[in-house]
């Protein structure tokens, strides 16, 4: 016979444990929470971003509505200026 210890019946092979863990684990649901908290904190910072972006494009907005009317009002005085003067001389 071997040297090989024999089971009895009833006996289950037990798998090793674990090493033990140093020092104190902080709950599943705490690092989920944080992770949540720190994810509620990103997406403020990137609304405060976005405000920021949407005040820039109504100031945009607001300039571009500005330069246009001054464009128009450019083109008409141009207009104005290049029309035959009626009941004026006229060139040969």
């Amino acid at each position: 016979m071997t040297g090989a210890p024999v089971m009895a019946a009833g006996e289950a092979e037990s798998a090793p444990e674990p090493p033990p863990q140093s020092g104190p684990k902080r709950p599943a649901v705490s690092q989920a929470i944080d992770q949540v908290n720190e994810v509620i904190e990103e997406l403020k910072r990137a609304l405060d971003e976005m405000e920021l972006v949407l005040e820039t494009l109504e100031l945009v907005e607001r300039q571009k509505i500005d330069d246009e009317r001054e464009i128009e009002a450019l083109q008409r005085a141009l207009r104005q200026l290049h029309r035959p003067r009626e009941g004026g001389q006229r060139r040969p």
